[in-house]
């Protein structure tokens, strides 16, 4: 079985609707420090299908099992981590997708470009289907992931899952065009 070429995200600056510009790029492990401290911070613990973790130890262990197996980008205001989106490979063409912005940088047009941006890069490395779970009541987040195409697919209890066909997606961005 031939893996698919790795797929490189160049850094790119971007500007919040608030006038901040910070840098997009591919997670590297040297960012590890600071991805810990962003989620150290983060607000609500555990908000999320229970992440992040709630203490440093627990959040160090997530972000190293993570880091292993999926694909990540990070937003930077200098050196400061204040959103990670992550592709977390389900099969070949299948990935889930996670986005988390800190608190201080949410409402800001921040979580729609690094979502948009990792969606892209995902159709970039091939994958046909990313899926997610959210929580019913995050409703900031339902929103986004709606204006980004996705569809729910089932819910049950409190969570929803969610899918977003990237092949029909491009043959509507180039009936589009």
């Amino acid at each position: 079985m031939t893996s698919a070429p790795e797929i490189v995200f160049p850094p790119v600056e971007v500007r919040t609707r608030k006038g901040r510009t910070l840098r997009v790029r591919e997670y590297d492990f040297r960012d590890f420090g600071a991805l810990v401290e962003m989620y150290k911070h983060f607000e609500p613990k555990r908000g999320a299908q229970g992440l992040p973790p709630p203490d440093v130890p627990r959040i160090a262990h997530w972000l190293d099992k993570l880091q292993r197996k999926s694909s990540a980008l990070v937003a930077l205001e200098g050196q400061k981590v204040v959103a990670h989106a992550i592709l977390c490979p389900m099969s070949a063409t299948c990935v889930e997708f996670s986005v988390f912005v800190h608190q201080d940088y949410r409402q800001d047009g921040l979580g729609t470009t690094i979502s948009d941006m990792t969606l892209n890069w995902a159709q970039q490395m091939a994958m046909s289907q990313v899926f997610l779970t959210t929580e019913l009541s995050n409703f900031a987040a339902l929103c986004l992931f709606r204006k980004l195409g996705f569809l729910m697919t089932s819910n049950y209890g409190d969570e929803c899952e969610m899918k977003l066909d990237l092949a029909s997606l491009a043959g509507a961005e180039s009936q589009a065009a």
